[in-house]
């Protein structure tokens, strides 16, 4: 037998508050009191608020979103300007014959090996200590990296950094956003509770298909048994074939 799953992230609890607050009234109008006057009054006061909190999570992801990206951009940039002066400097320890030692300056071995970096810190230190060593190797007589020259891999590194910490404001914006929303999640969940409570008492002298067809209606789900038949109304386009319909709403703002 299908049984009422209740909402798991905040797109299924916004959709089952809206979904409450336009039936109930029009069933109010019409006689039909399956939810309190009370219950609905409480829902709809808490959907606005609802709404712009879970949306402000979802804004806020998205910019984040955008940073990491720019970040990830800029990074590649300090990995390309870092190992492009490396084998600057080696063609030129070779070219001109210079002591292996040159090669210490910028962060290499005597072998020439290039490091493996694995992680964005990692390539952010390396660079700028592949800077100063730049000006350690003009201090101690050797000539400057050229094409690219440290210059142009600091320029890199202080957009890199500035693509960093905006990152970093991103994830505070993000984490004050989803603290909203944890504080009416409680309250929402209680409230959509107490709908599905009056629902089955005031629907329950009905049989269990038209049960279940009502409370759609306030936006309640319901998920079947592995090959239990399916309701139309709770099959999602697509999902026709595989005998557990797909939940409208299972991507959500976050649980």
């Amino acid at each position: 037998m299908p049984f009422y799953s209740a909402p798991s992230n905040d797109i299924q609890r916004l959709t089952f508050l809206t979904r409450t607050a336009e039936t109930g009234p029009d069933d109010i109008a019409a006689g039909n009191a399956y939810v309190s006057q009370e219950t609905l009054d409480a829902v709809a006061a808490l959907v606005p608020q609802f709404e712009v909190a879970a949306r402000g999570v979802s804004a806020k992801l998205g910019a984040r979103s955008k940073e990491v990206r720019e970040r990830a951009v800029a990074i590649e940039q300090v990995k390309m300007y870092t190992r492009d002066m490396w084998e600057v400097i080696k063609r030129r320890a070779r070219r001109l014959n210079q002591p292996a030692g040159v090669l210490q300056f910028y962060q290499l071995p005597i072998s020439g090996v290039l490091p493996k970096l694995t992680t964005q810190g990692d390539w952010l230190a390396m660079a700028n200590r592949v800077v100063q060593g730049d000006a350690d190797a003009v201090a101690a007589g050797y000539p400057p990296a050229l094409d690219p020259s440290a210059a142009d891999l600091a320029a890199v590194l202080k957009a890199t950094k500035s693509e960093v910490k905006d990152v970093a404001m991103a994830d505070r914006a993000y984490d004050k956003a989803q603290e909203a929303v944890a504080v009416l999640r409680p309250q929402v969940d209680e409230l959509i509770a107490d709908v599905i409570a009056e629902l089955r008492f005031t629907l329950r002298k009905k049989d269990a298909p038209s049960q279940r067809r009502m409370m759609r209606t306030y936006g309640a789900r319901f998920r079947y048994l592995a090959g239990e038949p399916v309701d139309p109304d709770d099959v999602v386009e697509g999902e026709e074939e595989s005998g557990t319909p797909k939940q409208t709403g299972d991507i959500g703002f976050g649980t």
